[in-house]
Parts: structure tokens; sequence; C-alpha cells
């Protein structure tokens, strides 16, 4: 074990004296990757000697109250990353197929937590069942693909054992404000997945407003700091709301089409929740029916909008989120939709010549597609429209309790 070590540390020592400047930009992006995911495969190596250190509880022999406090203490590390470090360990025991992915350098640590936090006690039989099918889907995707695939799972897991039926977030949305001795108020908190969507919505416009007004009076501030100045412009607002003000709908999108939509339920901001968690907002929400032909075609777009407003929903709920092809993963509020072929050489304002891209892969041109091509064209006729609202009730004939599916 020792020798293995010093081999560890000799291969350290000899990449810590690597000329990084002397590399070619091929050279420093393959050391880069290369050395990413020798921290996985390392971290997964570390976890099963970490877990049988655990196990055996060599962490008792000075004493030490905990596995953490003598594993933060050992090696200088924070009490959190000790816990973070055996709460991995732990998890490894049930993940074999996980473990054995990032050890080939296929996926990350990062999949390694997502997938130990799935496999809870009352899913741990269906997990072993599916875990090497859920590891395939993870490594054809990005992370926060793989996020939602991963809580879709769950939601399957947990219909099929009855146990997730009363879990709304509600019961652990929490909300601390408390004033310290110098006047200052410290505020922590935790919201369930509706209500939070709602909140991070406002505060993020309220931030590109302010971001706006320190540029026109030329005041710099952090990020942080402009955060906590939006949450006091909210809390202004709402104030000095009049007896007409109205505050803001939030909007649920109701997506109807063909069976690859029937279990979608989401937020704009790609969080997974089931549709009784929607239930508490029916009342003072704005909902809109989007109608789908197969996986990318939109019939239709409801609700009182401008045909460009419709054109452009339809867009960010078939897109969902920056379609640059380097894997940018902007959310749809906070992207232009783009001309793939640019208006002034003949493209059309239409769903199949339109796509979402952030403000810096569509306005800055030397971060722009150049290169994307359009969706082939399909009209969409009254006729369209009738054939798919007839399929969607087809669909559902037999399932009357079926909630439909949501997303906001």
């Amino acid at each position: 074990m020792v020798a293995d070590l010093d081999t560890l540390n000799a291969a350290i020592d000899t990449l810590a004296a690597l000329d990084v400047d002397g590399l070619s930009d091929e050279e420093l992006h393959a050391a880069v990757i290369g050395v990413q995911r020798a921290r996985g495969r390392l971290g997964v190596v570390t976890g099963r000697l970490v877990g049988r250190w655990d196990a055996r509880q060599v962490w008792a022999g000075d004493g030490s109250r905990s596995a953490a406090a003598r594993l933060s203490r050992d090696t200088t590390c924070s009490y959190a990353t000790a816990a973070v470090e055996l709460r991995r360990a732990r998890q490894l025991r049930g993940l074999p197929s996980t473990a054995a992915a990032v050890e080939a350098g296929e996926l990350s640590l990062d999949h390694l937590d997502l997938l130990g936090r799935a496999n809870q006690p009352h899913r741990a039989g269906r997990f072993a069942r599916d875990e090497a099918f859920l590891v395939e889907q993870c490594t054809r995707l990005r992370h926060a693909q793989a996020t939602r695939v991963i809580a879709y799972w769950c939601q399957r897991a947990d219909a099929e054992t009855n146990s997730g039926d009363d879990v709304d977030g509600l019961a652990d949305a929490h909300l601390h404000a408390s004033t310290t001795l110098g006047g200052a108020v410290v505020v922590d908190g935790m919201l369930d997945p509706c209500g939070g969507a709602v909140f991070v919505n406002e505060l993020g416009r309220l931030e590109r407003e302010l971001i706006l007004a320190d540029e026109r009076a030329g005041v710099v501030r952090t990020v942080t700091a402009r955060r906590a100045a939006a949450l006091v412009v909210m809390a202004q607002r709402s104030a000095t709301l009049t007896g007409t003000g109205r505050p803001s709908r939030p909007l649920f999108s109701v997506l109807v089409g063909d069976r690859a939509f029937t279990d979608l339920c989401e937020l704009a901001n790609g969080t997974v929740i089931t549709p009784h968690q929607l239930a508490p907002w029916l009342d003072t929400a704005d909902l809109e029916t989007v109608l789908f032909d197969g996986p990318a075609t939109i019939i239709s777009v409801s609700r009182r909008r401008t045909f460009q407003g419709a054109l452009r929903r339809a867009i960010e709920i078939r897109d969902r989120h920056c379609q640059h092809p380097s894997g940018c993963d902007i959310p749809a509020e906070r992207c232009d939709v783009d001309h793939i072929i640019p208006h002034r050489h003949g493209g059309t304002t239409s769903q199949f010549n339109g796509r979402l891209e952030c403000t810096t892969h569509n306005r800055q041109p030397n971060h722009h597609d150049h290169h994307a091509h359009p969706q082939p064209t399909r009209p969409v006729t009254r006729l369209d429209q009738i054939r798919a609202r007839l399929r969607w009730r087809y669909l559902h004939d037999d399932d009357p309790d079926r909630a439909p599916p949501v997303r906001m």
C-alpha cells in the first residue's frame, strides 16, 4: 500500500512539474479533461477506502466522537467536506454500475452523488434493478438533463411503492429572518419547488433591472450584493401595491400531444415535480395549453397572446434551454429566440427556423453557432389540430383519473 501511494505521489509530482505554458491548446485541453476524469476515478478509490475505514471504526481509535470529526481533523479539511466524503463512501456500497462508470471516465462524481440520492431505502429494490439502465442514460446526457431523468425515475419508483403520494415539498418549506446585534438581518430558508420558481423568476427579473440601472449609474457591486438589493426592491414593491395593484400570476403550461408527453411535469427551470404539487397554485395562476404533434412540432399555443408571443412560447417549451452545440444549459427565460437562417437572408419567422440561444451565444459573433440548419418545414393546418386533439383524447379515455402533465 505504501508503494502504491508513493507511485501516486510521484505521478502527481510529475504533473506539478509540467510546463503548462509550453503545452499547445489541444494538449492543454486533453490534460484538463484527463486530470478531471482521473479525479473521479481517484474519488471512487478513495470512497472504497473511506468506507472500510468507517465500517471498521478505525476512526474511533483515538476517542474521536465521529468518523467525520476524525477525518476532518487528520486531513485539515472542513467538517462539511469530511461529511460529504463519508456519505459518498457509504453510497458506493449500493452503486456498483455507477462506480464502474466513474472509474471508466464515463461519469463524474456528481453523477455518483445524484444516483446515490436516488437510491433511498424504499427504492432500493427498484434501483438495483434499474441502475445499469440509468447509468447508460446518464452517459448520453449532460448533467442537467440526467438530473431530470433521475427525478422522473424517482417519481415512477415512488408511484410503484405508493411512498411518494404525500410528499409535496410544502412540509419542508421554511424561512428564518433574524436581526443581529448590529441591526443586519440574516435570511435563511427553503421554498417548495413551485413557490421557489415564482420567487427565483421574480428575483432574477429584478436583478436584470438593477444590472441596467447600475450600468447607467456607474455602480459596481457583486452579484450577491445585487441579489440582496433585488430582494429589498421586491419587498418595497409589495409594500406599495395600491388597491388596484395586482401581484404577478405564475404561468403553468399544460403539454398535450403524443405519448411522449403524457408524463412530463416540470417547471420552466427544469425542476421535476408531481402534478399535485401545483394544486395550491391553480386558483392564482394563468394556464395555457401547448398542443404537440410528435416530439418537436407544436400545433398551437392557447391564451391571449400575440402571434409573436405564442411563437416564442412554443419555441421556449420545445427547446427549454440554449441550443448552442457547446452544451449550454442557460434556461429558456434567459434566452433569445434566434433565426437560424437570418431574416435578412430569407429566413422565415417560424418554429422550424427558430431556436433558443442565450445572449452570449446569440449576440456575440465569435460565440454564435453559424453552422446550424433549420428543421424541415411542416405546414400546420386546422386538420392537424383536430387530429392531435382527437389523438390526445383517445390516449386518455382509458385513464380518466390521470392528472394532466403540467409545466410552469
